[in-house]
């Protein structure tokens, strides 16, 4: 049981540490990290199963504007080990799921917010040219803290049974998830305002405005506004190379 919780461990934290995307990005889908989840501890079929239901849940999931309608690793790694551990019915996955998942996202909002610390001594380091103390806050500071923030619950987990998540879920003091909350409740308004801060160019900023009027009183849905903008952006692309060759 060791051996298995800790390579379920290896998993969760790989599944959300940056550096492991450059390889693959298909673990944080439920379909695969459930599976694999399942294989280590002895039960790939109970484990496809569990992450296929689960798959089904997030199969709209998205992240816009740093709004995190749940954390999808945390869904189908936890949500799966914990129907394997209990041995329930693999439809009720989800509900396991989906528990987890919100809890997922203060996970989420304490490991971004943590990284935060290394990005600022990352920029020190390259103010004083030494670049290798730039590649060491990018790879090392953010994989430890994975491990601690998604590995190790996960490894206690499926050492001492889910009890230990309740009672350590109970343990976690209120002023923290408020905090926590409130920093999620912020990221979005920041990705929209970054989004805003790039349409805000003089070339794109009728655009948007175009956009935001033909929804609110032409009341066009989102396929309509994307099929004109890209015979907008095709003929305004077409219009400029003949005049590039023109000139030219």
């Amino acid at each position: 049981m060791l051996i298995q919780a800790i390579l379920v461990a290896l998993l969760a934290t790989g599944s959300q540490w940056w550096f492991s995307h450059l390889i693959t990005r298909t673990w944080l889908y439920p379909i695969w990290s459930g599976f694999l989840t399942g294989v280590i501890m002895g039960e790939p079929v109970l484990g496809m199963q569990a992450a296929a239901y689960i798959q089904l849940t997030y199969l709209g999931w998205i992240t816009a504007g740093g709004s995190m309608p749940g954390n999808l690793m945390v869904a189908g790694i936890y949500g799966t080990a914990l129907t394997i551990l209990s041995g329930a019915d693999p439809k009720l996955a989800v509900s396991f799921a989906v528990t987890l998942s919100l809890l997922g996202i203060l996970i989420n909002q304490a490991y971004m917010t943590l990284n935060s610390v290394w990005v600022h001594r990352a920029d020190k380091y390259l103010e004083d040219g030494n670049l290798k103390g730039v590649r060491l806050m990018n790879y090392v500071p953010s994989g430890i803290l994975s491990f601690v923030l998604y590995g190790i619950p996960v490894m206690m987990m499926i050492l001492y049974g889910a009890q230990w998540a309740q009672d350590t879920l109970a343990m976690i003091p209120q002023w923290l998830v408020d905090a926590l909350n409130l920093v999620g409740a912020i990221m979005p308004a920041l990705g929209i305002a970054m989004l805003l801060n790039y349409l805000g160019k003089k070339k794109l900023i009728a655009f948007f405005f175009f956009g935001f009027f033909a929804t609110v009183y032409l009341k066009l849905d989102t396929m309509s506004l994307f099929i004109f903008s890209a015979v907008i952006a095709a003929v305004m692309y077409f219009f400029s190379r003949d005049r590039e060759e023109g000139g030219a």
